[in-house]
């Protein structure tokens, strides 16, 4: 019995001691590996920004194949999020901060365990170089199991540096690899889309296009709403990288969608038209080499291309359908025949305002005027006239005329008048017409002029 007490003793002791050991190890893990990867600066930030293309890459996961990926509506900065599980372990990472095309702050929890990933990138003189740095606390069975199966820092540092390994041959390969053919003169269908719009630079349309591609894309499902082909970008000019454009994402669907104004997504309708078709096979980095070389086979065949039509990117093949660039497919449509001009609204004619109110124009007597209103009789003929006789005299009377008078016929003689001319065969007969004011007028002597104030304009 003495014999078991002290075995048992002995383990105790032992247990005690292992228990102390493992938890006098270090806990806290601090890995940094750095590479120089074989791309541009924005290619590299853009492609690990984006957890879609971690699959490729292996950067937590090793060379695991069996590794099942899945992600949040948006895969790509603030907030993104990736999920993944590996035979029994279990992981998740989490984007908290970018700075756009220099780092990138991530959490991660692999089987429960929460660590911090931080991304550089500077340029270097073959490509670019991309350091990421683990950091991490150990629990008590972390520390066991590194005790009896090796260092934690080593198993990680060797699951990072493989992952950094990976991602240059792979980037390297995969974007190097483009071919551009022009398809030639083909007759573009129309079809019903339903469309988010924003304005970024060529260089950065690619990164926003997806991220709102996503969003159209969960919509749709949402809704029920049934597609009908490849998603497509609208624009209405194809500029350099650095020129800041308007576009629109665009899912075509089978219905046309009627939305309300100001809503984030729109419904519309993409017409028949003639264009110049022009394939990209590989990554969308090289759009800018298609679009030259559509460009030249425009100026080469003397085509006119149709600065006022729709430029439409088809991404018949894109990353939901593989996660290589080098297979993907971008399909560009430059509008070309006579320039099209935004329908302009007719111009409305405003009726003229009618009313009591004098025309434009017309002659106004001036407050306090003292022209007299001359009322003549039925059978009586004014002394003077006041506007130019329609039809020419009946023999043997002549109207007196104004003399000096400019004056269109509405305003009123302001001279006096020349006496009348002698009639050629008789006297006309008396006529007296009996004016508001005083005295009479008879044809047989020379007429009186009735006094007047000219009227005010």
């Amino acid at each position: 019995m003495k014999i078991v007490k002290y075995l048992f003793l002995l383990i105790l002791l032992a247990a005690i001691a292992a228990t102390v050991f493992i938890a006098t190890q270090e806990g806290k893990y601090d890995i940094k590996k750095e590479r120089i990867i074989g791309v541009p600066r924005t290619v590299l930030y853009n492609y690990i920004n984006d957890y879609r293309n971690w699959e490729y890459v292996g950067v937590l996961t090793g060379n695991d194949t069996t590794a099942v990926f899945t992600y949040s509506d948006n895969t790509s900065g603030q907030g993104a999020v990736s999920n993944w599980k590996v035979g029994g372990t279990q992981g998740r990472v989490q984007t908290t901060k970018v700075i756009e095309n220099d780092s990138i702050i991530q959490k991660a929890i692999i089987d429960k365990q929460p660590s911090d990933i931080s991304w550089g990138f500077s340029e270097a003189k073959d490509g670019t170089k991309v350091s990421v740095r683990l950091k991490g606390e150990l629990t008590f069975q972390d520390k066991a199991y590194a005790i009896l199966n090796g260092g934690v820092q080593e198993k990680l540092e060797s699951v990072l540096d493989q992952g950094l390994v990976n991602l240059n041959k792979f980037l390297v390969h995969e974007l190097s690899t483009y071919d551009v053919e022009v398809k030639g003169l083909v007759g573009k269908t129309g079809v019903f889309y339903l469309k988010q719009t924003s304005k970024a630079t060529m260089g950065d349309m690619n990164k926003k296009a997806s991220a709102m591609l996503a969003r159209l894309t969960a919509f749709t499902k949402t809704n029920n709403i049934v597609t009908n082909g490849a998603p497509f970008t609208l624009l209405k000019s194809l500029g350099s990288n650095k020129d800041t454009i308007s576009f629109s994402v665009c899912v075509p669907i089978k219905d046309e969608i009627f939305t309300t104004p100001g809503s984030e997504f729109e419904g519309g309708k993409l017409e028949p038209f003639t264009a110049l078709k022009t394939t990209l096979k590989g990554d969308y980095s090289h759009i800018s080499k298609a679009i030259n070389a559509a460009r030249k086979h425009i100026n080469a065949k003397a085509l006119h291309e149709n600065t006022g039509g729709n430029y439409v990117e088809v991404f018949t093949r894109n990353i939901t359908q593989t996660k290589k660039p080098s297979e993907w497919m971008t399909d560009i449509y430059i509008p070309i025949g006579p320039t099209t001009l935004p329908p302009v609204d007719p111009a409305t004619l405003v009726p003229a305002v009618t009313g009591t109110g004098a025309p434009s124009g017309a002659i106004r007597p001036s407050q306090g005027s003292t022209t007299p209103v001359v009322r003549p009789s039925t059978t009586a003929r004014p002394a003077t006239s006041t506007a130019t006789p329609a039809a020419k005299p009946s023999s043997g009377t002549t109207n007196p005329k104004p003399a000096g008078s400019n004056a269109p016929s509405a305003k009123p003689a302001t001279t006096t008048p020349k006496p009348a001319a002698k009639p050629a065969t008789s006297t006309p007969a008396t006529t007296t017409a009996k004016p508001s004011g005083t005295g009479t007028a008879s044809a047989q002597s020379k007429p009186r002029t009735t006094p007047t104030t000219t009227p005010a304009n």
